[in-house]
């Protein structure tokens, strides 16, 4: 098994000569992406995700790798079916994750919703869940959403598999059913902050005990299962 989960805080690249420097160590194709975004925070966090994934590639032995891209612009490695890897930002944070099978990775920077709004992108059933969860509705709201963002990005399609085609079933272990996609093998591992929800699909029970932090500070990311609807309406 081959699992790994990075992470930065993209503010240490309010460093113009780290940014620099960094940014002259990326591909064409990710200097475009960074180029593409007209707000600096945004250029930081393309940055900061292009650093993961070459620090991550290269302590695989692999520096300079070749990529190919599905129809919905997830990258692969050329020739390489041992390797695979995500990528996800918001906020202030980067992730990476690298495993040898097929991975999904999702960090949110938690946000208030309003109810009409929970309504309007979750099924019935889950927005009734969000909803009852008083203390901390939009923590269960972001909880969810990288839930489902994660399947997507496990199988490629963007948001061409639209949120509500997907059914999560909360109680433990977390379960998915996906229209047009066999989810019945997919695992959930959630790294919960403070501030930020952080999900990884795969097809391994436990992904990583816990992310490493590259380029920054160690902060408090850590495993933990998300609670089931039963146990969080009677807390």
């Amino acid at each position: 098994m081959k699992n790994h989960l990075y992470i930065i805080n993209v503010n240490i690249l309010d460093s113009e000569e780290l940014f620099r420097s960094s940014y002259e160590k990326m591909s064409e194709h990710r200097r475009k992406k960074i180029d593409a975004f007209r707000f600096m925070k945004d250029k930081k966090l393309s940055l900061g995700a292009g650093m993961l994934l070459r620090e991550a590639l290269l302590r695989e032995g692999v520096s300079g790798g070749d990529f190919e891209y599905n129809k919905n612009e997830k990258p692969f490695l050329t020739g390489r079916d041992d390797l695979y890897f995500n990528l996800s930002h918001s906020g202030t944070m980067a992730v990476c994750a690298v495993s040898d099978r097929p991975v999904g990775v999702d960090i949110e920077k938690r946000q208030h919703f309003e109810e009409s709004f929970i309504r309007h992108v979750y099924l019935p059933e889950e927005a009734d869940y969000i909803t009852s969860n008083f203390n901390d509705p939009d923590k269960v709201f972001s909880e969810l959403w990288t839930i489902k963002e994660s399947i997507m990005k496990f199988f490629g399609t963007g948001l061409s598999l639209e949120p509500d085609k997907i059914t999560v079933d909360l109680t433990r272990p977390i379960s998915a059913v996906c229209q047009g996609f066999d989810a019945s093998e997919l695992k959930f591992t959630q790294y919960p902050a403070e501030g930020y929800a952080l999900t990884v699909c795969s097809e391994y029970e436990n992904f990583t005990e816990a992310p490493e932090w590259l380029f920054s500070e160690k902060n408090d990311f850590s495993c933990a299962d998300v609670p089931s609807p039963a146990r969080s309406r009677q807390d």
